[in-house]
């Protein structure tokens, strides 16, 4: 799996229906994350989704990619759903910037937020300040279309409910018993069903914490 965190700078290029990583020159020695990645698709929307496929063209594939098409299909403009292309030779590489080890993978993003009281006279700009993701790569889970629902559904729940700031604190700090709480506070009672799905909640950067028994 080829290191993309030192010098190189990538970009999320569109290839038919999916979407793959490109090679930028380099840029110093800062860290690239998947929030540099993903900053031209976030920055339209609220929530942004992606799934990354086994490579097999397994009925895992073929579920998870129909159970998403659905979804986006019946969500406003402000959620998108997107496939990364399995020929993609940074694929892995794409995988490491969310921290997950091997595909299939679902991941959903919270956008890119304006900020800047216009009232007070500040102009208003795009910050990328606590993004976060959710991911399910439970195969268990994403082989079934109404476990993947479910996953979907209460994820962007949480992305759209609850507090940006304090997920992202709790995260960079591994709280998993308050990231918990402030879930079961934020988005109603979801949290049991939430940890039942096996989610990973991560930062750019790679920081992140599995909550129920996925490991991966």
């Amino acid at each position: 799996m080829s290191d993309i965190t030192g010098s190189s700078r990538w970009r999320l290029r569109r290839y038919q229906s999916t979407v793959r990583m490109e090679r930028l020159r380099a840029l110093g020695s800062e860290t690239f994350t998947w929030a540099d990645l993903l900053q031209g698709p976030l920055g339209a929307v609220q929530v942004y989704v992606l799934y990354f496929p086994s490579r097999f063209e397994l009925p895992v594939d073929e579920t998870a990619a129909e159970t998403l098409r659905t979804f986006g299909q019946h969500t406003p403009t402000a959620t998108s759903v997107d496939f990364w292309d399995p020929r993609d030779p940074s694929f892995g590489a794409a995988l490491s910037l969310f921290d997950l080890r091997h595909p299939p993978a679902i991941v959903l993003a919270t956008g890119l937020r304006r900020v800047g009281d216009a009232s007070r006279g500040e102009q208003s700009r795009i910050s990328d300040e606590n993004l976060y993701c959710i991911s399910f790569s439970d195969t268990e889970i994403l082989s079934t279309p109404e476990r993947t629902a479910s996953a979907v559904n209460l994820a962007h729940e949480v992305l759209v409910r609850c507090d940006r700031r304090e997920i992202a604190a709790y995260i960079r700090s591994r709280r998993a018993a308050a990231l918990l709480r402030l879930v079961g506070r934020g988005a109603g009672a979801v949290r049991d069903e939430l940890v039942r799905l096996n989610p990973r909640f991560g930062l750019p950067g790679g920081i992140s914490i599995a909550l129920g028994g996925s490991t991966n």
